[in-house]
């Protein structure tokens, strides 16, 4: 064999080698610039080399070189969300077959808080290499934010179609009565759960008549028709029934029916704000409702006329401006009016950017406001007399402001017109409730003395008329906030206004533009 043939013997190798050098190359740049997540499985569950970057942007904050899928994922998932993701990584594995899954994931966030965020998993069995898998992973937390939103508003919509309908189906006379009938309910289950209880008994009590009024509320919706007041009012009752079941109960324990009392009383704020709106004036006055019935007593609306009411009744007096419905705002609105006519406070609720609000911050704002609203009108705000005597209009004034930051961080203000916080009254009831010492009060200037009440078990109310849960709702407040990583001031004028200050963090990026 010549020489030049022995050369080009060895020069074939070698080239094969620099080819496969040069693929594995461009393999690893197209994985380290592509957006997407993909990993190489095999059938153990270990993770293959290489990694691409964008896996450190979808998962951030990993602590080292995680070696196993498991290792990976676990601290971003629930353990049942990780069951169900792997059984469909195995089923794929043995089948050949891809579904793939949208996993709801938790990423930590700087100050130690969570945001949620959606991730596609598709799991492809390589036929080439037995027993290895790709896992392609995929950011779907904008698609699935829309299609939550958009699922929500056609909810909203259900809520109101069902409500006109059951208007023309029953007749406005008869479907006012059933609302009059709920309402009546609601206010007894409020009157209820502010009873003062301390013995077993006595919450066993509260717990059978509440359920009793809840039970009413269901069957009024039942049989107007009305599916979504009927399902709030049938989640209401499990959770009563649940209770129910407890060998022990305290006041601590209803506690959580709040959100779900809060969901049935946004069922049926949306309920009476369409009767205003659809209250024809001659069937409301008794009208020819015996000439207009069917066979069997159902009263005769024709659309028509009963759309053009709608329109006419709308036109002479336009109501105030008022938030969309299902908003956060509107809901907001319909709970200061719920408890202000409770209390017999005249009240006017002022919102602002809550639609600014990011969806990671929708619940905890919703609970702070809640509780600061309750707050102010409970406490804050003068009865009638005390504001006539003062100068002060008849409608108390509360205002609600949310704000984006230059920092990216967030603003939430809210504050009434109220009284204000007496300090010295403050240190009075924290001393006599022993929630510190006369010799620490004594220490206290006016702006720590106010601070007192952001503790548990702080309210100015007498144990005759305090609910069971007294004292929670600023303490809740400020735990909220904390668990967000945010802090919380409070200012006041005695006889003029108190003033909340919130600051909340600034909301990690979206993973695909965000490092760790």
């Amino acid at each position: 064999m010549s020489g030049s043939a022995i050369r080009e013997d060895h020069a074939a190798p070698a080239a094969s080698v620099r080819a496969r050098g040069s693929a594995a190359a461009l393999s690893d740049a197209v994985l380290h610039h592509i957006p997407l997540g993909v990993l190489f499985v095999d059938a153990g569950g270990t993770l293959l080399p290489p990694v691409p970057p964008a896996i450190e942007t979808l998962f951030p904050g990993r602590d080292g070189i995680c070696a196993h899928f498991d290792t990976l994922l676990r601290p971003y998932l629930a353990d049942k969300a990780l069951q169900a993701l792997f059984s469909e990584f195995e089923r794929a594995r043995h089948s050949g077959q891809n579904q793939p899954q949208d996993v709801e994931i938790r990423l930590p966030k700087r100050d130690g808080s969570a945001s949620t965020a959606y991730y596609r998993f598709e799991f492809i069995a390589l036929t080439e290499q037995a027993g290895v898998s790709i896992v392609h992973i995929t950011d779907r937390t904008l698609a699935v934010q829309q299609t939550l939103e958009l699922k929500d508003l056609r909810g909203r919509l259900q809520i109101q179609t069902e409500i006109l309908r059951s208007v023309l189906q029953t007749g406005h006379a008869r479907f006012a009565a059933s609302v009059r009938r709920t309402d009546a309910a609601m206010t007894a289950i409020n009157a209820i759960l502010k009873k003062p209880a301390r013995e077993p008994a006595a919450f066993r009590n509260k717990l059978d008549e509440t359920l009793t009024e809840v039970d009413r509320i269901r069957r009024e919706s039942a049989a107007l028709k009305l599916s979504s007041l009927e399902s709030a009012a049938r989640l209401f009752e499990d959770s009563l029934h649940e209770l129910r079941g407890r060998a022990t109960l305290s006041g601590s324990d209803f506690l959580p029916l709040a959100v779900k009392l809060d969901e049935l009383f946004g069922h049926f704020a949306d309920l009476r704000l369409l009767m205003k709106i659809a209250k024809p004036e001659a069937v409301a006055a008794g009208g020819d409702l015996a000439e207009r019935v069917t066979d069997n007593g159902t009263q005769i609306i024709d659309a028509p006329n009963f759309i053009a009411m709608m329109r006419a009744a709308a036109l002479p007096a336009p109501p105030p401006r008022r938030a969309p419905e299902g908003t956060l705002e509107s809901t907001l609105s319909a709970l200061a009016d719920h408890i202000g006519a409770e209390h017999g406070k005249a009240v006017t609720l002022h919102c602002s950017g809550l639609q600014q609000v990011p969806p990671e911050y929708l619940s905890v704002i919703k609970h702070i406001a809640i509780q600061l609203i309750r707050n102010a009108l409970v406490h804050g705000i003068e009865a009638p007399p005390a504001r006539a005597a003062a100068g002060k209009p008849a409608v108390a004034t509360l205002r609600l402001s949310f704000e984006s930051l230059p920092d990216a961080s967030y603003e939430l203000r809210f504050e009434d017109n109220g009284r204000g916080v007496d300090p010295q009254l403050v240190l009075r009831t924290a001393v006599a409730r022993q929630l510190i010492t006369p010799e620490a009060a004594a220490l206290l200037t006016d702006r720590h003395a106010v601070k007192l009440i952001f503790k548990a078990g702080y309210t100015t109310l007498s144990p005759a008329t305090a609910a069971p849960a007294r004292g929670a709702g600023l303490c809740m407040v400020r735990r909220k906030v904390h668990e967000a990583g945010g802090t919380i001031a409070v200012a006041s004028t005695i006889g003029r206004d108190t003033r909340f200050k919130i600051n909340l963090p600034a909301v990690a990026a979206l993973p695909q533009t965000a490092g760790p």
